[in-house]
C-alpha cells in the first residue's frame, strides 16, 4: 500500500556535491564502486553521476572523471577486490564514490594493502555505526546517511492513517543527510 525507504537518488546527488567539494577545482579520476542489481544503488549512482556531469559542464570546473564503475556487490569482500581493479588499472585515482559502507570499507582495506590509502579519498553511503567510526577515523570522508528511526515511525504514521481509512502515498521518500567528521 505504502513504501518507506530513503531517497536514494537524493543521497547519491549529497555524494556527487561531496565529491566535487572534495576536488574542487583540480578535479581528478574517480571510481565507483557499483551494486547496478539493486534499484538503490541505481539510484545512488545516478544522482551522483548528475552532479558529476552538471559540475563538469561548467567552463571553469576541474574534471571530474569517471573513469570505472565496478560491481562492488555491497560487501566489503568484494569492494576489496574492486577497489583492487580500480587501483591498478588507474594508479593515479584521486577518489572513490561507494554504494555502502561495507564496500566503502573494503576499498579502505585496499588502499591500505596498496599504499595509497593517503592518495584516495571515499565517500561512502548509509551511515552504518561501522561507517560513521570510519569517518571519524578519517578512513572515510562522508557519508549519506539513511535515517531508519525516521522511516520506522513513518511506517506506523502510515500504517496508523491506512487503518484509520486515510489516504496514504504509495511511497514516503525519506532524506538522507551527509555526515562528516567535523
Amino acid at each position: 500500500v505504502c513504501h518507506i525507504a530513503t531517497d536514494n537518488y537524493q543521497g547519491g546527488k549529497l555524494a556527487g556535491e561531496a565529491m566535487v567539494k572534495l576536488l574542487g577545482e583540480s578535479g581528478g579520476k574517480v571510481a565507483v564502486l557499483h551494486y547496478p542489481d539493486v534499484e538503490s544503488c541505481q539510484l545512488r549512482v545516478q544522482g551522483f553521476t548528475e552532479v558529476v556531469e552538471a559540475h563538469n559542464a561548467k567552463p571553469d570546473a576541474g574534471k571530474i572523471d569517471v573513469v570505472t564503475t565496478l560491481n562492488g556487490q555491497g560487501a566489503r569482500e568484494a569492494g576489496f577486490a574492486a577497489a583492487k581493479d580500480a587501483i591498478e588499472a588507474h594508479p593515479d585515482l584521486a577518489a572513490l564514490f561507494a554504494i555502502n559502507d561495507p564496500s566503502a570499507l573494503g576499498a579502505r582495506a585496499a588502499l591500505e594493502a596498496s599504499g595509497k590509502a593517503d592518495q584516495v579519498r571515499i565517500i561512502g553511503f548509509d551511515g552504518a555505526i561501522e561507517g560513521k567510526q570510519a569517518i571519524l577515523n578519517g578512513q572515510i570522508v562522508c557519508d549519506p546517511i539513511q535515517f531508519p528511526d525516521r522511516m520506522g515511525q513513518t511506517t506506523i504514521d502510515m500504517i496508523s492513517k491506512y487503518f484509520e481509512g486515510e489516504d496514504v502515498p504509495p511511497e514516503v521518500l525519506i532524506p538522507s543527510s551527509l555526515y562528516y567528521k567535523a
